[in-house]
């Protein structure tokens, strides 16, 4: 039986300034073996308690804000998030030892909601909205010993700063932002902004390169699974889809299907966020968040609340010329309290 991980990790911005990071047990989102039953349920189910909490450096008109990303490492040991704050505050926490390191701060802060991709043993992190004259909007965290700081401090983990998309040089250019990205042929950042295009980042040379005119069909995030041959991402309506000729050919937009459509959200939800984590094997989560106002209460303030919906799957390759399937497990509905934002790993 291939090994597959026990834990999802849950971050939420607590709205108080702090950010408690939970550990929700996946096999509760898939039915075992012997009791498999379909179609799944939805389960409300309460939040877990945190494991750990983050907070930000506070700023001068009140509380500070993190972003976070991962996983990350080195070899074959990728148990690292970093949370990063607004004024460039960083650490990393170590899922699988349990341990928290402050490392050296990024040379400019990130702003909301950034791109980042792990590839090798590096995490790459840019602006979501490169902006002209930046001279750090894109950074790599990697594990060395820059020569400025030889003899000084040890090796440990370090930012770098890397050149600029070249489409944010170009005259005339607007601050756009980065609709989808990921990672093709184990080293090369591909991003595509609307109506400028895809650009390819080698990552062993550090030089840019153009793709093609058309953009990304995935909206955020896509990610390559080797064993599966196929890249995953989201659309923007949240639905999971698929390709398996990204990278091919550079002369045209990738052809996609969609393997899964959530069965669960409601006219009402309104969709904010989407993760997908590889559990390992065929085993993934979808975890969505979601939004729904309730307006029933005339001339009051409308009551807003959000939640997430967990969706363990499982992958079913394709076989005999059929198409490959996501078959949907067990669902979870985790609510939070006020109007928060979360990130799942």
């Amino acid at each position: 039986m291939n090994k597959w991980r026990r834990y999802l990790y849950l971050v939420v911005d607590n709205v108080n300034g702090t950010y408690p990071l939970r550990r929700i047990d996946a096999s509760t989102l898939f039915y075992p073996r012997d009791g498999w039953k379909r179609p799944p349920r939805l389960q409300e189910t309460p939040l877990p308690h945190p494991h750990l909490h983050f907070t930000p450096s506070r700023i001068k008109d009140g509380k500070g804000a993190l972003e976070f990303f991962g996983f990350f490492g080195r070899g074959q040991k990728k148990s690292l998030l970093a949370a990063v704050d607004y004024k460039g505050f960083s650490q990393t926490y170590d899922a699988e030892d349990r341990t928290i390191h402050v490392i050296v701060s990024p040379n400019e802060p990130k702003h909301h909601n950034p791109v980042s991709l792990a590839v090798g043993e590096a995490l790459y992190v840019m602006d979501r909205k490169p902006v002209p004259g930046s001279c750090c909007g894109f950074e790599a965290l990697t594990f060395d010993m820059p020569k400025e700081v030889m003899g000084k401090l040890g090796w440990d983990w370090y930012w770098h700063c890397l050149k600029a998309p070249p489409f944010v040089l170009e005259p005339g250019y607007n601050n756009t932002s980065i609709q989808g990205y990921t990672v093709v042929g184990g080293f090369n950042i591909w991003i595509s902004t609307r109506g400028i295009g895809t650009y390819s980042f080698d990552t062993d040379n550090g030089s840019w390169s153009k793709a093609g005119d058309w953009e990304l069909p995935f909206h955020g995030r896509a990610d390559f699974f080797p064993e599966h041959g196929i890249w995953l991402g989201f659309s923007s309506q949240g639905n999971l889809l698929y390709s398996s000729d990204l990278g091919v050919s550079m002369q045209c937009k990738p052809e996609l299907d969609m393997i899964w459509k959530d069965p669960n959200p409601l006219e009402e939800w309104i969709p904010l966020k989407s993760h997908l984590v590889h559990l390992g094997s065929d085993k993934f989560c979808v975890a969505r968040m979601f939004e729904r106002v309730d307006m029933t209460i005339r001339g009051s303030i409308p009551h807003v609340e959000r939640f997430a919906v967990f969706t363990g799957l499982v992958l079913q390759p394709s076989r005999d010329g059929k198409e490959p399937e996501m078959v949907n497990h067990i669902s979870r509905i985790y609510r939070f309290h006020g109007i928060t934002t979360c990130w799942v790993f």
